[in-house]
């Protein structure tokens, strides 16, 4: 409860109760201060922009007066940027002024600083370059999107004996310089490595995994990643098992054959017995050519899966299917 000083004529001074609580115009005049407040307040991402500033040279970046973590000599990293007209200042040997200008960084997950010339060049994950941006500066084209939400798998190679972190997480040491992650969320991930004598940075970048895919990352001397290799894990897995129901042809040639499938040569030329091993389910066209002679006959052949062919060519009645039994054994 609250109280208040109150005159009362010709009484001294008392100190009277207000029992309704404070006076009405303070009690609005706050509540309305802290909402306009909290409106007006920007809305920004959770965890901001990541942006890299990368010189022609060595150089010191200043982003808004603040320092950022030097990947390399000419490539800086600034994370957590709210987007907007933010001021950069870049510096070369001896404090020589390279630029310094502002640059609307935009509301992307990543954005790419180009410092060349005293030019900034603003390259923005999907965009086209302003005229005269130099070939160092274009951006890669973009991955194809896919759609799958599975774990992928990441080999990530260096240029130099290293150590990877992705997303500051190890994964498997292959060699010196090739590591590999497994079951990686698809999305934006950070990829950074470090190695040499004093366990120097070599690169650090973010990279778009694709969901349920293998991809290899490479590192460069620029201190930046990229993803040179991508294929699909099924597709990846798709060879194991179809050489699982492979099958098996023999040719039996009277006299010296060539022996000819799909348009390639299988064996030795001038045999007369060759087994023509894994040959995928289908049909295949297979030719034996004769030496002596220089007689050429043809066949359409039609293989199951997992099953075992003899076949015997002659000049006289051509190519002939013998027998045909299923393959023993457990694929």
């Amino acid at each position: 409860m609250r109280r208040e000083w109150t005159r009362i004529p010709g009484r001294a001074p008392r100190e009277y109760p207000l029992v309704r609580g404070s006076h009405p115009v303070m009690s609005l005049r706050w509540p309305l201060l802290s909402l306009s407040l909290w409106v007006s307040a920007p809305a920004l991402a959770a965890d901001g922009v990541a942006v890299q500033v990368r010189c022609t040279e060595k150089c010191t970046v200043v982003l808004d007066g603040k320092h950022g973590f030097r990947v390399n000599d000419s490539t800086w990293e600034f994370k957590g940027i709210a987007p907007g007209s933010r001021r950069i200042d870049a510096t070369g040997v001896l404090n020589r002024p390279l630029a310094g200008s502002f640059v609307v960084i935009p509301d992307v997950a990543t954005a790419d600083v180009f410092l060349a010339s005293n030019k900034r060049i603003l390259i923005e994950p999907g965009s086209s370059t302003m005229p005269g941006t130099p070939d160092w500066a274009e951006p890669k084209p973009p991955t194809p999107v896919s759609t799958s939400k599975a774990p992928s798998v990441a080999t990530v190679k260096c240029q130099d004996d290293c150590t990877v972190l992705l997303d500051g997480k190890r994964g498997v040491r292959r060699d010196n310089r090739t590591w590999e992650f497994r079951d990686v969320a698809p999305g934006q991930r950070r990829v950074e490595a470090t190695g040499g004598v004093f366990n120097q940075r070599q690169f650090v970048g973010y990279v778009e995994i694709p969901g349920g895919s293998e991809v290899t990352l490479q590192g460069d001397s620029k201190g930046r990643v990229t993803l040179t290799e991508q294929k699909d894990l099924e597709a990846a897995e798709q060879p194991e098992a179809s050489a699982a129901m492979t099958s098996l042809v023999h040719v039996r040639c009277a006299k010296p054959c060539t022996v000819t499938m799909d348009g390639r040569r299988r064996g030795t030329s001038n045999a007369t017995n060759l087994s023509l091993r894994d040959v995928p389910p289908g049909t295949h066209a297979l030719e034996v050519d004769f030496t002596v002679g220089g007689k050429l006959r043809r066949l359409t052949l039609e293989v199951p899966a997992r099953h075992e062919l003899f076949v015997t060519a002659s000049e006289e009645h051509g190519v002939q299917v013998m027998n045909t039994k299923p393959l023993t054994g457990t694929p």
